[in-house]
């Protein structure tokens, strides 16, 4: 054996490959962090532009000719305003109230912004208390935003809810459309109760036109319809609510799956106009 070999060693692992693999790996888990505090920043850059955006906004809207050009220049007004004319009548209304907007954004009681990063939803409230709610967004990667971005500009005398008060309504009226559900499922139990639904709910006329179609739609469930949750515990049910908005009103759906099938109940603007059943 050569002298040599008793000082050679097993060799050892490179100590910049282990370094290099180490930092590779830091970097990918840093990419979503780097990821959140970027678009953290973006929001708040962007709710400190929204005010001045507001207030430029509401200059252009004290004159038709401006307001005209605003409305031409923002495609997506339409789906509020069917027609320039209707965007400028309602202007005019408000007009007044948002002439004399202050530079710096007003006091939390009159100003509401909710920002992300390509854009804002905000509230103002107008000299006269009424309320004005803007939407501007602006492109973002592969998101092309209509015109100049405005997605909605509308007046209202009262403020619209912010988001924590919109999901509040929202549980609200689940909860209730549920204890509706429950109470016209006790109606449909009986044929009593069907003929009490058929007289209570005109609107039901659109689906039955006659009280025996209810009467043998109702018996045809019936056998299948089982006790539902309690109204504390509907939000832990698996529920198909549907809402559709449009320029006839407010559609709802409600369908609770039974062991046999779906029911499904409608409102249209408050009326039930219609109960369906879908078999497994």
């Amino acid at each position: 054996m050569a002298s040599g070999d008793w000082s050679r060693e097993a060799p050892q692992p490179s100590r910049r490959g282990a370094s290099l693999g180490l930092k590779v790996a830091l970097g990918i888990l840093a990419i979503p962090v780097v990821l959140v505090l970027f678009l953290f920043g973006q929001s708040k850059t962007v709710e400190a532009q929204a005010w001045p955006v507001i207030h430029r906004i509401a200059l252009r809207l004290q004159t038709d000719a401006e307001a005209g050009r605003l409305y031409r220049a923002n495609p997506a007004l339409a789906r509020r305003y069917p027609s320039e004319e209707a965007f400028l009548e309602q202007v005019r209304t408000y007009r007044p109230q948002f002439a004399s907007l202050p530079d710096l954004r007003p006091k939390a009681d009159r100003y509401d912004c909710q920002a992300g990063p390509n854009g804002f939803r905000a509230s103002v409230q107008g000299s006269g208390g009424c309320w004005a709610t803007f939407e501007v967004r602006q492109d973002i990667l592969f998101e092309k935003v209509p015109g100049e971005g405005i997605l909605r500009l509308e007046f209202s005398p009262t403020k619209e809810p912010n988001g924590q008060e919109r999901k509040a309504l929202r549980k609200a009226k689940a909860e209730s459309d549920w204890r509706r559900y429950g109470e016209i499922c006790g109606l449909l139990a009986s044929e009593a109760g069907t003929r009490a639904l058929w007289q209570r709910e005109p609107g039901l006329r659109r689906s039955f036109p006659e009280e025996t179609a209810l009467l043998s739609f109702a018996a045809e469930v019936r056998p299948h319809l089982h006790a539902l949750p309690e109204p504390t515990g509907w939000s832990k049910v698996r529920l198909h609510r549907q809402v559709q908005r449009g320029s006839q009103g407010e559609s709802v759906r409600l369908g609770h799956p039974f062991s046999a099938g779906t029911l499904t109940m409608v409102w249209s603007d408050g009326q039930l106009t219609g109960l369906e059943f879908t078999a497994r």
